[in-house]
């Protein structure tokens, strides 16, 4: 096992470090080394153990009376022997209030902690990650903090003693955080007995009957009422019985009398606060719409209201916890578990990639014998979709299973669309088996030979020049850039060079078969998600026709574990989506090189001129790992602003090699893949079959060009040079042209 601590975890710490204002925990130096046995190929390899790394959030939240949740982060190069521990401290003497306790560590190295208090105060929760040989603790801050307690709103009114009785009565209505509190009732002037009201908590309404020939008419209505601090309403009031016979008016009989009435015409019935206003007259929270009307009766202040009185930042149309203001999702389906921005949290799995699954994939052709005549006939497959019998027709297969920790794919190589098999004749069903680790670790062991990949220098490991270096979500082996005779495959395509050693073509989405050896990639695969309009088929698949305005979907998984994604990715915001570039020139012809001819190495790394590094990928966020993850790209188009002539004289642009990946940037399982490889046997010298310009256009080639790959390689610590920019003005109006290569 050569598990190593990622160097994309030991930037993610830096990262949470300094955004979230975490405390961490320094990991101690010392190592200790021990030997492991690989399974897969029995070799001894000496491992380091590294001591664990913790990272610890601070933790604040308004009391709810629920316990606050506590979140952290682990990393070792062991998850699954980690340890977590914590207790719960007194932050005024540290003293231990609880614990200790143990956490549960997910596969990514997180973990939550239910802390053991609910009531407001202020703590320190102490964390102790432990492997094997090492321990590190760290601290944090847990606050809840008391809510915020106005004093209760009480409004009321007094009806008085019916014909032939004494008794009146004082209803209104207490409006409080916490109504449960509540103590109300009426204190005569003059006295030490209050009458308390008969309360209803639920709806906060209240009932206090007096009886007027013994008690005083004057006097307060008070409300004590408060959970963590006890506040008071006090109301003056004057309780009439008689006109005639009281000192003071009151005009509208609300028992405010008129001096101190702010609104002394209040409807009958409706009962007022404090001021004399009843809902009807009052706007608490000045939003234009009267208390008596407004359902949300404390809008912020510029907010604007609705009809209800309510504004955005004070409704969830959809229910789903994230208010209107806030919520970037609107439509939210019931019951769905969102994010602080309302949009739902879609669980995500590697295996939710793959398509052709449970014998669903389409029925596909190999359209050889139309393209390139009977000779070349695909006689496998079915005779029809769905059918049996000697034809052309295939059915995309894909199954998995999830064993120690790896996807195993199996699958029959046939892709999802339709195809040609070129001059390789001829595709059939076929029995692959690739192995794809769910728990990637970047590769930082070093010393590996450079022979293919030259910029790498031995960091890590060079993928297949020829072979299967990973593959598809619908089952087909994607291939290394090289042709048989060592060739870029994709350079001959595009007719960068002439190719007198063995016939090459590839096919509808630069594909083609390599004989008994199956159908696979050289370039794009983007087409697996291309669906055809009305009217079209496959052969008028081209880049143009690929969803620009949208992340690109992962069309592939490497030997390493990190995804494939397709051309368009997000800029350096995060949000913008445009093409992704490589890093690649192609030593031109007029420059020395034989432009293509000699594979792999016509072709030179440039520091900063793309988006990615020197296996043709980055480290950056992606819709289904949107803290970010190391991704390879799929790249029609280098970064490159300088021109190409092609054999046929025209100045076209600079195609994306490595086209999907050069070498790997975790540690690869390589031997114990069961996808095929070779190229396969080409046609017999002298035979010339027909051929076709298989791609027209390319994207437009863009200006800006903002990096935002956070762990990058020694040798790709730069932006993009600036003057490279501007040169690509200069070739904006290039496109591409690709068309088939015939033998001469």
């Amino acid at each position: 096992m050569r598990n190593r601590l990622s160097s994309c975890c030991i930037i993610l710490i830096l990262l949470l470090s300094t955004v979230a204002g975490c405390f961490g925990a320094e990991p101690e130096t010392t190592e200790e080394k021990k030997t492991e046995v690989d399974d897969d190929n029995d070799e001894t390899t000496e491992v380091v153990d590294l001591p664990p790394s913790l990272v610890l959030w601070n933790s604040s939240k308004i009391w709810d009376g629920n316990q606050p949740v506590f979140q952290g982060a682990a990393f070792d190069e062991d998850l699954n022997n980690l340890t977590i521990s914590y207790k719960l401290l007194d932050s005024e003497d540290f003293s231990i209030v609880s614990g200790p306790f143990f956490a549960v560590v997910g596969g990514d190295g997180t973990f939550s902690i239910d802390v053991p208090v609910v009531n407001p105060g202020d703590w320190l929760i102490s964390v102790t990650a432990k492997d094997a040989t090492n321990e590190v603790s760290a601290t944090a801050n847990i606050e809840i903090v008391a809510p915020d307690e106005p004093a209760a709103l009480v409004s009321f009114i007094w009806v008085k003693p019916s014909e032939n009785s004494t008794i009146g009565t004082i209803l209104g209505n207490v409006n409080h955080a916490f109504m449960e509190t509540c103590i109300v009732g009426y204190d005569p002037i003059g006295t030490s007995t209050i009458i308390l009201a008969n309360m209803n908590f639920s709806t906060g309404s209240m009932e206090i009957d007096i009886e007027t020939d013994d008690v005083l008419l004057e006097g307060d209505i008070r409300a004590e009422c408060g959970r963590f601090s006890t506040t008071s309403t006090i109301i003056h009031v004057v309780l009439e019985i008689d006109e005639e016979t009281e000192p003071d008016a009151d005009s509208d009989g609300d028992g405010i009398i008129d001096e101190e009435d702010e609104c002394d015409s209040t409807p009958d019935g409706e009962p007022v606060y404090s001021d004399g206003c009843s809902d009807s007259q009052r706007d608490a929270d000045n939003d234009g719409i009267p208390d008596s009307n407004d359902i949300c009766p404390n809008t912020p202040t510029g907010e604007i209201p609705d009809g209800n009185g309510c504004s955005d930042s004070q409704k969830d149309s959809d229910g789903d916890g994230v208010d209107d203001a806030q919520d970037q999702c609107p439509s939210t389906t019931a019951g769905a578990v969102v994010d602080s921005m309302g949009c739902e949290v879609i669980s995500w799995e590697p295996q939710d990639s793959l398509i052709c699954l449970d014998g669903q994939g389409p029925w596909v052709k190999d359209y050889n014998e139309e393209y390139y005549g009977s000779s070349k006939a695909n006689n496998n497959g079915a005779s029809s979709a769905g059918g049996g019998g000697s034809g052309p027709w295939f059915q995309c297969q894909v199954s998995y299973s999830i064993e120690n920790g790896k996807m195993a794919i199996e699958s029959n190589g046939i892709p999802n669309h339709d195809f040609l098999s070129t001059l390789g004749c001829c595709a059939d069903d076929m029995d692959y088996t690739a192995y794809i680790t769910l728990n990637p670790v970047d590769d930082t062991t070093g010393g590996h030979s450079s022979t293919n990949c030259p910029a790498a220098a031995g960091r890590w490991e060079c993928a297949p020049d020829r072979g299967t270096v990973a593959i598809g979500v619908n089952g087909v082996p994607i291939y290394g850039p090289e042709e048989g005779p060592g060739g870029d495959a994709v350079a001959l395509h595009f007719s960068y060079f002439d190719e007198d050693r063995q016939p090459i073509e590839l096919g509808w989405c630069a594909g083609h078969s390599a004989g008994p050896n199956g159908y696979h990639y050289h370039y794009d695969a983007n087409c697996i998600y291309w669906e055809p309009e009305m009217g079209e088929d496959m052969s008028d698949y081209d880049l143009s026709k690929i969803t620009s305005d949208e992340h690109s979907p992962i069309v592939g998984w490497a030997f390493d574990g990190y995804p494939i994604y397709g051309m368009y990715g997000y800029d350096g915001n995060g949000t913008t989506i445009r093409a992704i570039t490589s890093s690649y020139a192609i030593e031109r012809t007029e420059d020395g090189g034989d432009q293509g001819y000699n594979g792999i190495d016509d072709w030179n790394y440039v520091n900063g001129v793309g988006d990615l590094d020197e296996c043709n990928g980055r480290f950056g966020p992606t819709p289904e790992y949107p803290d970010g993850i190391y991704h390879y790209v799929s790249t029609p188009l280098s970064g490159s602003p300088t021109a190409v002539t092609d054999t046929d004289g025209q100045t076209v642009g600079m195609i994306g090699f490595p086209y999907f990946l050069l070498c790997y940037h975790g540690v690869a399982d390589i031997d114990n893949q069961d996808v095929g490889g070779g190229q396969g046997p080409g046609p017999p010298p002298g035979i010339v079959y027909a051929s076709g310009t298989l791609y027209e256009f390319q994207p437009e080639l863009i200006e800006e060009r903002n990096l935002f790959d956070v762990q990058p390689s020694e040798s790709s610590e730069q932006w993009l040079n600036i003057s490279g920019i501007l040169l690509l003005l200069v070739i904006l109006v290039a496109f591409i042209r690709r068309r088939g290569q015939s033998s001469a």
